[in-house]
């Protein structure tokens, strides 16, 4: 009776963990999860393998109350019930399980019809499958994201005949076919089947281990985030060792904190020195990384022009370099040959490179990675960008004026996150001088676009384009500008400053301030905006000084945080209220838009629809078809 006694231990330590928490101390119960369980349409998977960590409970009551929560026994060991468990435990032992329980799944998870003992025994022996018999519930769609999960599983089990692997989250089975290797909507090869169910295998195994002691994050969005760190190509073919030594690598990631994503608003005021900043190296070494030559595109052109400044306004402090990296590979060689030669900063400028710098960010523990990129939260990293939408709100407050007929042409790049709030804050700020301006969408990035001719309507003769320009490009379709007799008439641009953000990030490295306690253990975003002088916006000459001067008034107002682009009611495209009249959004609701408001005539493209250069980083931080950020993830604060 040892094994049945460590095992009721086990589960009385649960059951009484439970009544103090107030909780109910039993095996969850299927039927009172899902009082229509009856209702619901069912369909049969046959005999299939399925993990034993996803079993998480009974069908029906009946002897439900002789188990923990872990499915551990809880009855007195002189019951029939503890005889019987010990023999089963033996038989298995010497023997193995030789019939299939018998199941529902139901979310992903596993609910036990007949069988609760052996998936009790298996549990206290460590197994991870069992053979089940198994039938799927198939819940009501409502649009709840664990519903519209389990819909996308359906799909991808139909394809590959993987039942083991799931995922929590929607959009993820989408981001898994997107990796290097895989092929959505085809049907797959054995070969590829036995490779991912190898592999998963493998990571499951050691990540149970790994991760045991640890509040760890489900194995599937595990397996998820450790594939895109590593690359799928890399890993199809490694062994466990290697499996094990990538998890290890991984593990502050894998494990789930509150308050994941902090989202720093605003530049710090100049904090005191540290005392181990006199240990400090008296010069940081910082590299930046480009994905294309800086004279040949505009993002990279003002990025440099940010490491300029901060190196002119350090002389002395700090040593910078760059490094053209159009890459994954590229740039994992030009990371490890810039460490190598003392470099201990790493400045990634795009958001295309965050995968890219994943893996060097772990293996390197004391190299500062920075990532320009809306969404992230990987620990080892920072992201850092822009708020543009309040620079947006200024111009559209003067496309609002300029526009005679309320007709307003605005050219988004890509249909990535942050995109839709800037062009909602140019139609709001719009809309606020000119009630009946309607503003019409197109795409920089789509294969249907016209840079000659983006707008057919005649009347769109206030355009708001791309919002700087490279050296190599003498074009003037940027900013803001009329069209006036067929000529371009510049009026205003947005103005983004990266030096000011460089130049503090590099003084915190310098003074030892910036791997402060506080943050060591959760994600760090910068996003930073007109307060931090990071950005701004510039007129000519040309536009009505009273306007002009209304215009400032408000930039004034969100400098100071008394005014958001985004307060007072408003409505998206389909007629939803997407912000009430007494409120305004949280900065989580702003950087998660994935609408357009209601004065918005347009759509956000498929990749589809997409020139293949930009398909990359919709994949990596696209609207559609990538993970939907979840607000809950972020906290923000003002400083």
């Amino acid at each position: 009776m040892d094994h049945y006694s460590r095992a009721r231990r086990e589960g009385l330590k649960v059951y009484t963990a439970a009544i103090q928490a107030n909780a109910d101390p039993y095996l969850p119960v299927l039927e009172d999860k899902v009082p229509n369980l009856s209702q619901l349409s069912r369909q049969s998977l046959g005999v299939i393998s399925i993990p034993v960590d996803r079993i998480i409970g009974s069908v029906s009551s009946g002897r439900s109350y002789a188990f923990a929560g872990n499915f551990m026994p809880i009855l007195e060991g002189a019951s029939e019930f503890a005889t019987k468990w010990a023999r089963l435990y033996e038989s298995v032992e010497q023997e193995g399980v030789n019939m299939p329980v018998t199941a529902l799944e139901y979310l992903g998870e596993y609910y036990i019809i007949e069988g609760n003992k052996r998936i009790s025994v298996m549990k206290s022996m460590g197994a991870l499958e069992i053979e089940a018999d198994v039938t799927r519930v198939i819940p009501e769609r409502d649009g709840s994201p664990e519903v519209e999960a389990a819909f996308e599983y359906f799909a991808f089990t139909k394809d590959t005949g993987l039942y083991a692997l799931y995922f929590s989250r929607p959009g993820s089975y989408q981001k898994l076919m997107s990796l290097p290797g895989m092929r959505a909507g085809e049907e797959w090869t054995e070969d590829e089947v036995l490779t991912l169910r190898k592999l998963y295998h493998y990571f499951h195994e050691v990540y149970l281990t790994e991760m045991r002691d640890r509040p760890a994050m489900p194995v599937g969005d595990a397996f998820l985030i450790w594939l895109s760190a590593f690359d799928y190509l890399e890993l199809r073919d490694a062994d466990r060792d290697t499996v094990r030594d990538r998890i290890r690598l991984m593990s502050r990631e894998f494990e789930q904190q509150d308050g994941r994503v902090n989202l720093v608003m605003e530049a710090a005021k100049p904090a005191a020195p540290l005392i181990s900043a006199l240990f400090r190296p008296s010069k940081v070494k910082a590299a930046f990384l480009f994905t294309r030559s800086l004279e040949d595109s505009a993002w990279n052109y003002w990025h440099n022009l940010g490491r300029l400044e901060a190196e002119q306004t350090l002389a002395g402090k700090v040593e910078t370099a760059t490094r053209i990296v159009p890459s994954r590979a590229s740039a994992a060689a030009a990371i490890d040959e810039l460490i190598a030669d003392g470099y201990t900063a790493i400045f990634a400028t795009s958001p295309v490179m965050l995968n890219s710098v994943i893996e060097p960010a772990m293996e390197h523990p004391d190299v500062r990675f920075l990532c320009c990129s809306l969404l992230s939260s990987y620990k080892n990293i920072r992201n850092y960008y822009i708020r543009f939408y309040e620079a947006k709100f200024l111009l559209g407050m003067a496309a609002g004026i300029l526009s005679k007929s309320g007709k307003i042409g605005y050219i988004a790049d890509f249909p990535i996150y942050g995109t839709p709030s800037a062009a909602n804050a140019f139609a709001l700020g719009a809309r606020m001088v000119n009630p009946s301006a309607k503003i019409y969408l197109n795409w920089f990035s789509s294969v249907y676009f016209d840079a000659e001719k983006p707008f057919l309507d005649p009347e769109i003769n206030v355009i708001c384009n791309r919002d700087i320009t490279a050296p190599n490009h003498q074009a003037r379709d940027y900013g803001l500008y009329e069209l006036r007799d067929g000529e371009i008439v510049n009026m205003g641009t947005l103005i983004p400053r990266w030096g000011p953000f460089y130049r503090m990030m590099i003084e915190m490295i310098q003074e030892g301030s910036f791997s402060s306690s506080e943050n060591r253990e959760k994600a760090t975003n910068y996003w930073w905006g007109l307060g931090s002088n990071i950005v701004d916006v510039a007129f000519s000459s040309r536009m009505d000084p009273y306007s002009v001067r209304l215009i400032q008034h408000f930039r004034q107002e969100i400098r100071e945080g008394s005014f958001s682009p985004f307060e007072g009611q408003f409505r998206d495209q389909n007629g939803v209220i997407r912000c009430e009249g007494d409120r305004r959004l949280t900065p989580a609701e702003i950087m998660c838009m994935d609408y357009l408001v209601d004065n918005i005539v347009g759509s956000l493209p498929g990749e589809n629809e997409l020139i293949e250069t930009a398909r990359p980083l919709v994949r990596l931080q696209g609207i559609q078809g990538e993970l939907k950020p979840e607000l809950s993830a972020f906290s923000w604060n003002r400083k």
